[in-house]
C-alpha cells in the first residue's frame, strides 16, 4: 500500500534558538530522510507560509537548507517546496535531500507528493504548533484528517 507522509522529529539542540529535526518522507514509491539544524524561528515561518498557500495560481513556497555546492562545505542540502498544479489550484510537496558525500556514499533525492491546498494548510498548522517546543514528532499525511503531534 502507498504511504505518502512527512514526518518531522525534533531532537533538542540549543534550544530556544536553534534546534536539530530529524527530517523523513514519501510518496508512496520513493523516500528520503535527513536531519537539519535549524533555527526555531524557521519552523513558525514555514507554518504561516503553508497555512495561507495558495495565494495566488501559479504559487510556490521554498524552505531551503544548506547548499549542494561542494565548495560551500555544507554536509547537506534540504529543500521544502509547495507549489501550485495547474490552474485549479491543485498542489503539491516536493522534498530535495542531498547529503554531500563522495561515491559511493553518495545519498540524493527528489521526488513530490500530491496534496490539496487544505491538506497544506493543516501542515503549516502543524509546524506552527511544533514551533512552540511543547511536543518532539509530528507526522503529516495528505489525504489524512490524523496528522498528529506527539
Amino acid at each position: 500500500m502507498n504511504h505518502e507522509y512527512l514526518q518531522v522529529r525534533r531532537l533538542p539542540y540549543e534550544e530556544p534558538y536553534h534546534t536539530q529535526l530529524e527530517i523523513s518522507a514519501s510518496n508512496g514509491v520513493f523516500s528520503g530522510s535527513t536531519d537539519i539544524y535549524c533555527n526555531v524561528s524557521d519552523l513558525a515561518k514555514i507554518g504561516c507560509a503553508l497555512q495561507s498557500f495558495p495565494k495566488s495560481i501559479p504559487d510556490e513556497y521554498k524552505y531551503e537548507y544548506g547548499s549542494s555546492d561542494p565548495a560551500a562545505r555544507s554536509y547537506c542540502h534540504f529543500v521544502l517546496r509547495v507549489y501550485t498544479v495547474g490552474s485549479w489550484g491543485h498542489s503539491a510537496l516536493q522534498i530535495s535531500i542531498k547529503e554531500n558525500l563522495k561515491e559511493p556514499e553518495e545519498r540524493i533525492c527528489l521526488f513530490s507528493i500530491r496534496s490539496e491546498p487544505a491538506s497544506i494548510n493543516r501542515l503549516g498548522d502543524l509546524f506552527v504548533a511544533f514551533s512552540k517546543l511543547q511536543h518532539f514528532e509530528f507526522k503529516w499525511m495528505p489525504n489524512s484528517d490524523e496528522n498528529e503531534l506527539i
